[in-house]
């Protein structure tokens, strides 16, 4: 089972994720309210046939949060990998700050 922590329904059964608008922070971290990206109706998708192969939702529902097919309202791209900051998800920006700057670290020599 994989309950979304968005609409708090089990993915794989529900028909879509909420429907409330998104608020994604610009570059100057100014809070912009969008309406979220339907199955079906995303940039560069060809037409919604059957249920999401990701997260399970009906074509013209919401995807749950974090679907690899999820269009970014802001910027058009995979939300997944897109940095837009959405509401409530300023830790997400941090710990890949961090975990970035690890992963750039000089390795030493081998002991």
């Amino acid at each position: 089972m994989a309950i979304c922590g968005y609409c708090n329904r089990e993915m794989l059964q529900s028909d879509g994720c909420v429907t409330t608008s998104i608020v994604i922070r610009d570059e100057t971290f100014e809070p912009i309210s969008y309406e979220p990206v339907r199955y079906g109706r995303e940039w560069g998708y060809g037409k919604a046939r059957g249920r999401c192969h990701d997260c399970n939702v009906l074509p013209g529902n919401v995807h749950h949060h974090g679907c690899d097919v999820e269009r970014c309202p802001a910027c058009g791209d995979q939300s997944i990998a897109c940095g837009c900051l959405w509401d409530g998800e300023e830790h997400l920006d941090e710990d890949w700050a961090v975990e970035m700057e690890e992963r750039l670290l000089p390795v030493g020599p081998e002991e």
